[in-house]
């Protein structure tokens, strides 16, 4: 059995009192890209057994994991600890409600939308509802710590996700697996899609930790300034 990179692995706080310390796993190419077929086909084959393994001791240090809807159709078997409360973020509301991200622990997982799409969502799936055409994600993330007790938020993708957080300066670390592979092609999905920030308001990330393991390379940042303790 492969074993992660992260044995002894702690993730500091923020000390912010207005939402969890989030941090952001992800596997991708060495052209950056997320997916080795199609949109919303698996992706289990990007990364190897260590990089699954790793991806488990991440979520060990999370109370709460939020993925992009992409990224529940592209996993028909996806497989959270017990203990996760889980989120999938949806615009449209197109979500299938028998996904077993849902059926498995339906009182601790909640779609993440805007406030017109809930009377879209499938019957009795649970939402979380702020802001109008576009989600308000300072009081869903509000939300989340003062309801819901979340100190520590997981975001596994996708790019669009991933690319909505980080346009609002809010991912704390980065988790990142260099894969040794190369994908191609201009639309493919990457780690942040989006729009794109101007060129003063350009993210640094410091590099807390680098290791190789045979050919992956697994990175860890953390955002430049960001207070922890």
């Amino acid at each position: 059995m492969a074993h992660g990179v992260y044995p002894e692995l702690t993730i500091p706080g923020t000390q912010n009192p207005n939402r969890p310390t989030i941090f952001l796993n992800m596997v991708s190419t060495i052209d950056g890209k997320i997916i080795t077929g199609d949109r919303d086909q698996s992706v289990h084959d990007l990364g190897s057994a260590v990089d699954h393994a790793t991806m488990k001791q991440v979520q060990g240090q999370a109370q709460a994991v939020i993925i992009g809807a992409g990224t529940l159709r592209a996993t028909p078997a996806l497989n959270y600890s017990p203990r996760l409360m889980r989120f999938v973020v949806s615009k449209s509301g197109a979500v299938d409600g028998t996904h077993s991200f849902f059926t498995q622990f339906p009182d601790q997982t909640f779609v993440v939308c805007p406030i017109e799409t809930c009377q879209r969502l499938p019957e009795d799936l649970q939402s979380i509802s702020f802001g109008e055409g576009e989600i308000d994600w300072d009081k869903t993330l509000e939300w989340m710590k003062r309801d819901c007790g979340i100190d520590f938020l997981l975001v596994e993708g996708g790019g669009e996700l991933n690319a909505a957080l980080f346009s609002l300066d809010l991912i704390d670390e980065i988790f990142l697996t260099f894969a040794p592979k190369i994908k191609l092609g201009r639309d493919v999905p990457t780690l942040g899609e989006g729009l794109p920030l101007p060129r003063g308001s350009v993210q640094r990330y410091d590099l807390i930790s680098c290791i190789p393991v045979e050919s992956e390379i697994f990175l860890r940042y953390r955002r430049e300034g960001r207070s922890v303790g």
